[in-house]
């Protein structure tokens, strides 16, 4: 009975601040400066509450906080923190590829971009000649081409493996203005498809 009587009086004096916009970021304002207070951040609690408090709203009514993603550089001041639209994959770019794309088509795959040697422990290969094994180099070079083609079809611009990518398809992607990126992290990937709808 009690119980009772104390969850309506609750209830009756709970406000929903969630149409008044000024008033509902006011609420998780305070909500995350007490948070703050009791923490490393209680000398800068006001600047990292408006960060928080930033970063909840353009999830715009969502509860999954796996799209916001929080990277740690050494150096710096705590006032050096910054939120910022996007998302970012730390990986370093390939040399001659694009380093900035707009309207990005990604494509993710965990595919060996290397070249497809035979792949049977203990095989050998034999061979009487030196151009032998430039004919077995060159139909490995085709092949890897003819993949690398294959990827380009669907009309990409960034290409994201989990594996590596060698020099030479490398290459063939920068050739075609397509950003390829390797041993993209799972966590990474995870959350691209997240902000990607993919």
């Amino acid at each position: 009975m009690a119980l009772e009587c104390a969850r309506n009086a609750l209830l009756q004096n709970t406000m929903d601040n969630k149409e008044n916009t000024d008033k509902f970021r006011a609420d998780l304002m305070n909500i995350a400066m007490t948070t703050l207070s009791s923490k490393i951040l209680s000398q800068d609690k006001e600047y990292f509450a408006e960060l928080a408090v930033d970063a909840v709203l353009r999830l715009k009514g969502s509860t999954n906080l796996e799209s916001i993603q929080i990277l740690k550089k050494p150096g710096g001041s705590l006032k050096d923190s910054f939120l910022d639209e996007g998302f970012i994959l730390d990986k370093k770019i390939g040399i001659g590829q694009p380093k900035r794309i707009e309207n990005a088509k990604i494509l993710v795959a965990n595919t060996a971009m290397d070249t497809d040697k035979v792949k049977i422990y203990g095989a050998q290969v034999r061979v009487d000649s030196m151009s032998k094994v430039a004919d077995i180099e060159a139909a490995e070079k085709q092949k890897m081409r003819e993949k690398v083609q294959k990827i380009i079809a669907h009309g990409i611009n960034c290409f994201i493996n989990r594996q590596l990518i060698y020099n030479f398809p490398e290459e063939l992607f920068a050739d075609a203005g397509i950003l390829a990126i390797e041993h993209a992290d799972f966590e990474g990937i995870e959350r691209l498809a997240l902000v990607t709808g993919g």
